[in-house]
């Protein structure tokens, strides 16, 4: 692995041709900047298949001309200790998986000229749906794949986003939202690479048993450089809040004003289920076909990068979605191969019908875009390119019945406690609840662990009652 000091520019400002990876080294004992105490530089890392460690070779370590050892020492043991770190988050991922079977498809050789071809076709498709829109016109449902609106928030009042799109549940991407956010600034990658995140430790995934696994922010953007996997690791933290340093990404945005009538925010946040994300996805990386838990919405901020969406209609069939009978035994369920592999042979299923009833809508999300997507539509997402968004969950009140129904089979003790304050509250609200658990027969049963644990305590009383009958008989005999 080769690096030139030709890449490097003055003032530590990143630089280098496309392809090239890099990497901040705190503390180096140099002489640059020690008046202001700043013990940083920048390191540039080839993007190979196996970088890094580099070789013995390495030049261009920091910005200075020279390099000297103590320097070229240091730079590889940081190199050595994120690929020490990403590997242990990898094995503990996906611990079926070996290391080099990350990228044994090579999915990163064909990846970009791929998709510039579906980027191409799927805006073209979105602009002949939006020229239908301009003349007053609804494009043809018999169409295999469709798009989906696009509109500037300031040509979209909250009443006119509520009638056209949350009622008849209908997705749609709003324009011009996110250019006032500080997000846009602060969530570049350089920024998060250099600035106070860089040293935040979030989720990249699970373990066998259920754990997250977290990496530091800066180990993982240099992750996002150099890698060459099928399917990535993804940063998708939805606790961010619970650290002082990571709640200050609650303050580099703000939640867009079409969706702050969100009933979940009656529930305490220990009682609400998981509802914003934090997400870091590099190239090749995304979520397969799903829909979002106890039938919410969800709303996506994309504050760079490009994004690929594909969405089906509520009511179509999960296996058809998946295309679980177009996988091949060998194709894994990651969201490269779906877009890659078995979205093509849906498309092309879905051609040969007579009556097209998936609904496909593909789109292409751009940074400063948001796009809404209803509750009940599957949806999948890849990223087209290096990205960073925030996405949220909610109930709007169009939609509370639909998600009432989700929530007091899924989440029992949730929903009782949103009940007794929706009472309080919102008393209409309150009552469609109730009449709605009259009308389709619902009662809350006891789960059997609580009736376990009450037999228990009944058995402990009974006990304790009888050894102290039994004392008492034992001294009135005496």
């Amino acid at each position: 692995s080769h690096l030139s000091n030709k890449k490097c520019e003055k003032d530590g400002k990143l630089s280098g041709r496309k392809g090239y990876c890099w990497m901040k080294v705190e503390d180096v004992r140099a002489d640059r900047d020690v008046k202001d105490g700043a013990h940083s530089e920048s390191l540039f890392v080839n993007e190979v298949k196996n970088a890094p460690p580099l070789d013995l070779n390495l030049k261009g370590l920091s910005i200075c001309d020279k390099v000297e050892n103590d320097k070229y020492m240091h730079a590889k043991r940081m190199l050595d200790n994120v690929r020490d770190k990403m590997e242990s988050a990898k094995r503990n991922h996906r611990s079926s998986l070996k290391l080099r079977d990350w990228d044994k498809y090579e999915f990163y050789k064909s990846f970009d000229k791929l998709q510039r071809g579906h980027v191409a076709r799927i805006k073209e498709i979105n602009r002949r749906h939006m020229e239908y829109r301009h003349r007053g016109q609804e494009p043809p449902s018999n169409q295999v794949v469709t798009g989906i609106d696009r509109i500037h928030w300031k040509d979209l009042s909250l009443e006119d986003f509520i009638e056209k799109y949350q009622k008849p549940e209908i997705p749609v991407i709003i324009t011009g939202l996110v250019d006032t956010w500080k997000a846009m600034k602060n969530w570049k990658i350089q920024e998060l690479f250099t600035g106070k995140y860089r040293n935040c430790r979030l989720k990249v995934g699970e373990d066998d048993e259920g754990y997250n696994i977290r990496v530091k922010v800066k180990y993982f953007l240099n992750y996002m450089r150099y890698q060459r996997d099928d399917s990535p690791m993804y940063l998708f933290d939805g606790t961010f809040d619970e650290d002082e340093v990571e709640a200050e990404l609650l303050k580099d945005y703000e939640i867009p004003f079409y969706f702050k009538d969100d009933l979940f925010n009656l529930v305490s946040e220990k009682r609400r289920p998981p509802y914003r994300w934090f997400l870091i996805g590099p190239k090749r990386s995304g979520t397969n076909a799903h829909t979002d838990p106890l039938g919410t919405s969800a709303w996506n901020a994309l504050v760079y990068g490009r994004k690929r969406w594909l969405l089906t209609k509520p009511g179509t069939r999960k296996r058809h979605v998946k295309g679980y009978e177009l996988r091949r035994k060998s194709e894994d369920g990651e969201a490269c191969t779906y877009f890659s592999r078995v979205v093509p042979r849906i498309l092309r299923a879905e051609a040969e019908k007579k009556h097209r009833d998936m609904g496909i809508r593909e789109v292409i999300q751009e940074p400063g875009e948001i796009i809404y997507v209803p509750g009940g539509w599957y949806h999948a997402v890849l990223n087209v390119t290096d990205t960073v968004a925030v996405t949220q969950n909610l109930c709007p009140r169009v939609q509370f019945l639909k998600i009432w129904r989700h929530a007091r089979k899924g989440r029992k003790k949730m929903s009782q406690k949103w009940l007794e304050t929706l009472k309080k509250k919102h008393p209409d609200l309150a009552e469609m609840a109730l009449k709605c658990n009259l009308d389709d027969g619902f009662e809350w049963k006891e789960s059997s662990k609580k009736k376990k644990k009450k037999k228990k305590k009944k058995r402990k009383k009974r006990s304790s009652s009888s050894d102290r009958d039994s004392g008492k008989s034992s001294k009135r005999s005496r």
